[in-house]
């Protein structure tokens, strides 16, 4: 056999190898969050970033609570979540011995970064700087007839026997750096009959009930990045003790998912930075409390930004 059909036999024995070597499937990238409308924002949000650039997704938003979201997660039945810094509490407890670390943004961070990445190969991307912190909020007429502006005055006013109920997650009800530190720290006490309970953080649903009194309901809790609170008449008392944790909202992926889509992180790392206080409450009380869409929402603010193409 001369050259010219040894080099044709070559590249035909190449092309033959090509065409039967196995592809590797690229599997889509499952998006997960909690039920709250910032949940809803945020997932569509990373939804979108990775669709434009190339990344196939499978849409799970509104998974459900953050429990159940975690154990998704952790079982590999959701690859990509939204979750907040201060919530390594839970996750971590027989390491969280220090509760000073939840009050520091960086430190929160860092510490739950580290654990979940050694022991659950779990890894948490650039958080938003926006702290969406548990806090009590009354009406604003509530709050002027009672003289209430922070926590040590709700106390008192509390403990004087003054009618009162609250609306509040179940978590944060049964949290020793929610309500029951906020027991603890300012001396009061709450009955049962003075506390309704949701399995959901879902706030928009409990200030709604708050502005309209429903059931006697005369304080909330609400988070750092809700909005409209001014258009509810609602005011947030302050907290100079500052019992609940810092909870800067983060994308969490599976170490096994961005080891195959290692571009993620970049992707998403500008959007997050974007995302501060006053801008998290403006999108959030577009959905929570103008009824708009949060795929609408998600979409006008990363066009506007200049991260998506219109």
């Amino acid at each position: 056999m001369n050259k010219y059909f040894k080099m044709i036999a070559v590249v035909l024995s190449i092309s033959v190898l090509t065409a039967c070597a196995p592809t590797v499937k690229q599997e889509p990238v499952i998006v997960a969050t909690m039920l709250d409308s910032e949940g809803g924002i945020l997932g569509n949000m990373i939804i979108l970033m990775l669709e434009a650039e190339g990344i196939k997704t499978e849409n799970k938003l509104y998974f459900g609570t953050p429990d159940i979201l975690r154990t998704a997660l952790e079982n590999d039945d959701v690859d990509l979540v939204v979750d907040y810094t201060g919530s390594g509490q839970y996750y971590h407890p027989e390491d969280a011995t220090d509760p000073s670390i939840w009050n520091d943004p960086e430190d929160g961070y860092a510490f739950t970064e580290k654990l979940d990445r050694e022991k659950k190969d779990l890894l948490w991307l650039t958080p938003a700087p926006a702290n969406n912190t548990e806090m009590i909020a009354v009406t604003r007429e509530f709050a002027s007839t009672n003289a209430l502006v922070t926590m040590a005055d709700l106390a008192a006013y509390i403990n004087a026997g003054n009618p009162f109920k609250l609306i509040a997650s179940a978590g944060f009800i049964e949290n020793t750096m929610g309500l029951l530190g906020y027991e603890e720290a300012y001396g009061f006490k709450l009955t049962n009959d003075q506390i309704i309970s949701l399995s959901s953080g879902n706030t928009a649903e409990m200030l709604q009930a708050l502005s309209l009194g429903t059931n006697g309901i005369n304080a909330s809790l609400v988070y750092g990045t809700d909005g409209a609170l001014d258009q509810l008449n609602l005011i947030v008392l302050e907290d100079p003790k500052q019992i609940p944790p810092v909870y800067l909202p983060a994308p969490v992926i599976r170490k096994a998912v961005l080891e195959q889509y290692p571009e993620i992180r970049d992707i998403l790392k500008p959007v997050f930075e974007s995302l501060d206080l006053e801008t998290l409450q403006t999108l959030n009380a577009k959905v929570a409390y103008e009824g708009l869409d949060a795929l609408d929402v998600a979409k006008a603010y990363l066009i506007e930004k200049k991260f998506l193409k219109q």
